[in-house]
């Protein structure tokens, strides 16, 4: 192994990174490109892809411990005062990695351990954007092609959107679902991407974007909630509007033209939706409440005439820089319950091997403390959860915890990952209905990985 690692501040004053983080953006800094389009042939099927953003940069080697005691020797020295107590994880029984390591979950987990247990859910180590394979024989060197703005929330967070780390485009993977799926979409028909977080670069496609809703569901016109004289005034007022001549001026054609695709969309996802009972208890968080939206319109997949869909969601507040420990632990706690409600009640509806949920994040953190949080890394954990998921397993290389002689510690235990999310889509997008033949496309930095790292992963 090598005994060598590289600091974490020279490494920085090599890369975009640290002009980044510094506050000054680069000369070189790649223009954001317009997107090119793609000619997929996805097959339809009625299924649905779920993605949490765990927006700011989780640290998910909080979340999966190895407890093998060698193992978790290693991370309780390297997280010092943020170690957690190994007698209080969460064990993951019956399960060992190739490397004889066993782990445990964060204590505010119980429902992701449960869920690991009945093998629904997985988890997928040491992930993030990558344009190639990196060592650190090729950073010493500087011949590493390295993500763009590398730890900045801003260019990563976009990346986890769009696997296209070497660029900074406007349109993501879901996005060229839609341009494939609904390629003549009226102005009526809802389109197949809805997102639960506002605009979002990973649904946008080059000829398609997203339906936005809320924990509530689709909002409209105000005064179509209330029937009374002042309302019935106003909304005959607004259909007048509506259906005025739009005489020689574009603005306003575009803005009536819009008001009306809205107002449309609204009247027709909430016919579909009103009615459609989704069972269970969800608890009253913004988290929960969201999937628990993202249920009903699952469950309204055909009246909304959308049997393939994907879903965006942003669960906001994971830059612990400073009080980790209690607040990692609260917000743990609020995913672990909603992944939880969101799976029971999609296996009470019979959906749930339709249905494939997973988490993203900006990146890892370090493994050193700062005192009491942790800085920007780039290699994480992730998970992956839904019936079609052989779960009970960690997928991809868990990484060791070490600080010393550790061959992807990059410096102050910022850890190089050994799986791109090339890899991870790229069995999501096959499961979703592209063909491998045509996830080069989808995924253009593909090629320089692993074949077949996580085959396995999914089912159907």
């Amino acid at each position: 192994m090598m005994k060598t690692q590289l600091n974490r501040r020279t490494f920085l004053k090599a890369t975009s990174a640290g002009l980044a983080l510094a506050g000054a953006a680069p000369s070189f800094a790649a223009p954001k490109l317009q997107p090119e389009p793609l000619s997929l042939d996805i097959r339809p099927r009625r299924k649905a892809l779920v993605c949490i953003m765990l927006d700011g940069g989780n640290d998910s080697f909080n979340m999966l411990v190895p407890t093998s005691p060698a193992h978790y020797q290693d991370y309780q020295q390297s997280r010092s005062n943020l170690a957690l107590a190994r007698d209080t994880l969460l064990p993951l029984a019956g399960y060992q990695d190739s490397q004889g390591r066993r782990f445990g979950l964060h204590p505010s987990m119980p429902e992701v351990q449960q869920l690991f247990q009945r093998r629904q859910l997985a988890f997928v180590a040491n992930v993030a954007p990558m344009i190639e394979p990196v060592s650190q024989a090729t950073l010493s060197d500087g011949s590493a092609r390295l993500p763009l703005g590398l730890l900045s929330h801003a260019d990563q967070f976009r990346h986890w959107q769009t696997s296209r780390p070497d660029q900074r485009i406007n349109a993501g993977w879901f996005g060229y679902f839609a341009d494939a799926l609904q390629p003549g979409r009226s102005e009526q028909q809802i389109p197949m991407n809805i997102s639960l977080a506002g605009s979002n670069i990973m649904q946008n496609g080059v000829q398609s974007s997203h339906y936005s809703i809320t924990d509530k569901g689709s909002v409209g016109l105000v005064v179509n909630e209330e029937k009374n004289p002042l309302n019935d005034a106003l909304l005959d007022s607004f259909e007048t509007l509506l259906n005025s001549p739009q005489r020689n001026d574009p603005f306003r054609q575009t803005w009536l033209a819009q008001l009306r695709e809205a107002q449309a969309q609204h009247a027709s996802f909430r016919q579909a939706t009103e009615q459609q009972a989704v069972p269970g208890y969800f608890s009253d968080t913004p988290l929960s409440q969201q999937l628990r939206k993202v249920a009903q319109s699952i469950k309204a997949a055909s009246a909304l005439g959308t049997p393939q869909q994907t879903f965006f969601l942003r669960y906001i507040g994971w830059d612990h820089h400073d009080e980790l420990l209690n607040n990692h632990a609260a917000m743990l706690r609020v995913l672990s319950q909603a992944l939880g409600e969101f799976q029971q009640a999609l296996d009470s509806m019979g959906l749930s091997d339709q249905v494939i949920t997973f988490t993203g994040s900006d990146f890892g953190r370090t493994l050193t403390s700062n005192g009491n949080g942790t800085d920007h890394g780039w290699g994480g954990n992730t998970l992956v959860m839904g019936s079609a998921v052989k779960g009970g397993k960690v997928f991809g290389d868990y990484p060791s915890l070490a600080l010393q002689n550790n061959p992807l510690n990059m410096g102050d235990g910022v850890l190089i990952p050994t799986t791109s999310t090339d890899q991870l889509y790229a069995e999501l997008a096959h499961w979703f209905g592209v063909p491998r033949t045509q996830l080069g496309a989808l995924f253009p930095n593909l090629s320089r990985f692993e074949a077949g790292k996580l085959t396995g992963l999914l089912q159907g």
